[in-house]
């Protein structure tokens, strides 16, 4: 039996925001858009979820471990080496969701557990309904590690790229407002009002 464990990337510096972290910003009712995230994984029987976040004070209240990227500044595929590496929760797959995905339920998170014990990995990618890959959103071996590592030496920062040459393999999910991006605050003021989903 596959372990799995999960992580939420939080470790942008969300410039757009005035470096407010994103995952912390409100996506219904006070809600942030994390607690939303745990939830769906909680919902999804997904345990343990960690955080990776480069500043740890924003995400000290959700009560989870907060992992630094080990090498910082270098994006996303750091913060899943980072969530990879840990030692003390060590795993044979990682869950990997990004942090600004309000939408995003326990009903994606299963199709792609679901999807990665049947192809037994590498990489397993979300679909969204319109054929675009979603690369933050994803299962990844534990054995992708090296590769993840030789990638960030090589100067290589991006992840899609990096999970296509690894041969992953994508599933279709059909709510295309699971994967609607809180990228400034004109896309959480359209979520808030709902226009998003």
């Amino acid at each position: 039996m596959v372990r799995f464990k999960g992580a939420i990337l939080a470790g942008g510096s969300a410039r757009r925001f005035g470096g407010a972290p994103k995952g912390c910003l409100p996506a219904a009712e006070g809600e942030t858009i994390v607690a939303r995230l745990l939830a769906a994984f909680a919902e999804a029987g997904i345990e343990p979820v960690e955080i990776v976040a480069n500043d740890p004070g924003p995400y000290v209240r959700f009560g989870r471990a907060i992992l630094a990227d080990l090498r910082p500044g270098l994006g996303p595929l750091a913060g899943i080496e980072a969530a990879l590496r840990h030692a003390d929760n060590p795993c044979e797959a990682l869950v990997v969701v990004a942090c600004d995905l309000p939408g995003l339920t326990a009903a994606e998170l299963r199709l792609l557990v679901a999807a990665y014990r049947e192809s037994g990995g590498p990489v397993v990618v979300a679909e969204g309904p319109d054929g675009s890959w979603q690369p933050l959103c994803a299962v990844v071996s534990g054995e992708t590690l090296s590769a993840i590592g030789g990638a960030l030496d090589r100067g290589q920062r991006g992840v899609e790229r990096l999970w296509r040459d690894l041969g992953a393999r994508s599933v279709r999910c059909e709510e295309a407002g699971a994967f609607f991006n809180v990228n400034t605050p004109g896309d959480l003021a359209a979520w808030q009002a709902g226009r998003a989903r």
